[in-house]
């Protein structure tokens, strides 16, 4: 028995997820990747970026072997989690939960609306990019659920509003099966 209280990933998994050296958690790499390309998508409309981040991730040989090993819903799992991981640090990080010079701590309610039109960002540009299908056909899906396990019991509220305002959130919503 161990004192550990994470429980084992499959070997494969954790590789592609931590990498060989355990040097960095890859998969909240990825949804940091998507959210900052989501940010810029409004002032620099380019969606080649967020194609070849995604496109990269999924056909990259440790996913692949993650995908073969321990299965496709073993891989979203992770990736779930990965989410809540980063919005969770959204919620404690002070560069990301202060004001200009961090001078002033975000409210809670408006921190919330404002990791929600993050999160809303990066479900447009899913959306727009082209790229939900296959693999990727479950990343808003995955993206929503980390973002309400991480602020929840409140959130629901902040990304529904959110993703009404952005026509394209909308459209990755609806393409995942939510909505």
């Amino acid at each position: 028995m161990s004192d550990d209280p994470t429980p084992m990933l499959d070997p494969h998994l954790e590789v592609a997820r931590y990498g060989k050296k355990h040097d960095g958690d890859r998969f909240v790499g990825f949804w940091l990747a998507l959210v900052i390309e989501g940010r810029q998508y409004r002032l620099r409309p380019d969606i080649r970026q967020t194609r070849r981040v995604i496109e990269r991730f999924f056909s990259g040989r440790e996913i692949q072997a993650a995908v073969a090993s321990a299965g496709e819903e073993a891989v979203n799992d992770q990736l779930r989690d990965a989410a809540a991981v980063y919005f969770d640090s959204c919620l404690t990080d002070p560069q990301y939960a202060n004001t200009m010079w961090r001078m002033n701590r975000i409210e809670p309610e408006k921190l919330r609306d404002k990791m929600a039109r993050d999160a809303a960002n990066a479900l447009a540009l899913m959306a727009d990019a082209g790229v939900l299908e296959g693999a990727a056909r479950r990343l808003p899906a995955l993206l929503t659920d980390g973002f309400l396990r991480a602020v929840a019991p409140h959130g629901a509220d902040e990304l529904g509003a959110a993703v009404a305002g952005n026509p394209s959130a909308r459209r990755a919503m609806e393409a995942a099966g939510e909505e």
